[in-house]
């Protein structure tokens, strides 16, 4: 794993990509764009460390496209925590005024909005929302640190058995589905056939969960999976690639014919609607798909990069499908 940071901050972020944050969540956007006008996003490679225990941190950062992992104590223990997009990391070190308490890498391709010390408070300060929001983030981590503790001793006690499926979509999970990827395209390579994957990813979940709650978020979560498995060939493999996105593997597809699927998958699920266990129903959700085609020299991880590139590109040209 790596010791520093490699990448450098390379761009900035859109007031689309704040209101998706749970940060700002209930602020106002366009004053918080104006605080955060200069602050830069960081660009990390897989297993790039972002902070580690030994080192003083200043900065607060906000994940806006990958996944990190949190490791306790040593690079080489198990992830504690996983963090996900919109989530935050460094509030902790930044309040206390220490050193991060543990270890936080990226698990895949990942950017971060990175907010310096300053900037921080200045939003605190300005933003009521901001403070309501970051004080019920630093309680949940310290729920999850009470947590921790009470089980950790159980949790390394008992065996593992790590299931294959994601437990909430009954999916591929994203180790299984990674695997999967890297032997279909060595299948493909061998016969010479196109092999297509692409990411399914639900527009505005954020604001979904705000407005409905994470129950609601969840159903919604479960009704593209079923569309997904439903709508596809039985040959297409569907894993979970992150709270709101999918991966689907299109063997023997090229990227025309997988842009058709990704139009009609888009169109089955905005047609469909979330029905809750009580019988309600809420409004229809949309989903953005970026799609991108193996070539015979590309690894699994570009791949990967490639089509949430795509998928980055399709929010941005607001035409659902989009392929690099």
């Amino acid at each position: 794993m790596k010791s520093n940071l490699a990448s450098e901050a390379t761009n900035f972020v859109t007031e689309d990509d704040l209101a998706e944050l749970r940060l700002l969540a209930g602020a106002n956007i366009a004053a918080a764009a104006y605080l955060l006008r200069e602050c830069p996003v960081l660009t990390l490679a897989k297993d790039e460390v972002l902070l580690r225990p030994d080192t003083p941190n200043h900065t607060l950062y906000v994940l806006l496209r990958g996944r990190m992992r949190v490791h306790l104590g040593s690079l080489r223990s198990e992830p504690i925590y996983i963090i996900e997009p919109g989530e935050t990391v460094g509030e902790m070190s930044i309040i206390g005024e220490e050193p991060a308490p543990a270890y936080v890498i990226a698990d895949e391709f990942t950017r971060v909005l990175c907010i310096e010390q300053e900037v921080f408070w200045s939003l605190v300060y300005t933003e009521h929302a901001v403070a309501r929001n970051v004080l019920w983030m630093v309680v949940e981590r310290m729920r999850a640190s009470r947590a921790l503790m009470h089980d950790g001793l159980l949790l390394r006690q008992r065996p593992r058995s790590p299931s294959k499926l994601d437990d909430l979509t009954g999916v591929h999970n994203r180790d299984v589905f990674e695997s999967m990827l890297r032997r279909q395209m060595m299948r493909c390579v061998m016969s010479n056939k196109p092999l297509t994957l692409m990411i399914v990813g639900i527009d505005g979940i954020l604001r979904f969960v705000r407005e409905f709650g994470v129950d609601a978020g969840n159903q919604a979560v479960s009704v593209v999976a079923k569309i997904l498995q439903n709508d596809l060939r039985p040959t297409d493999i569907i894993g979970r690639m992150s709270e709101s996105q999918f991966g689907v593997i299109l063997t023997e597809c090229n990227a025309e014919a997988a842009h058709m699927v990704g139009k009609r998958v888009c169109g089955e699920i905005a047609e469909s609607v979330v029905e809750m266990p009580d019988a309600s129903i809420l409004p229809p959700i949309t989903v953005s798909v970026g799609i991108a085609e193996a070539s015979d020299s590309e690894t699994s991880e570009s791949l990967i990069i490639s089509a949430l590139e795509s998928l980055t590109l399709a929010r941005k040209r607001n035409c659902q499908v989009a392929s690099g």
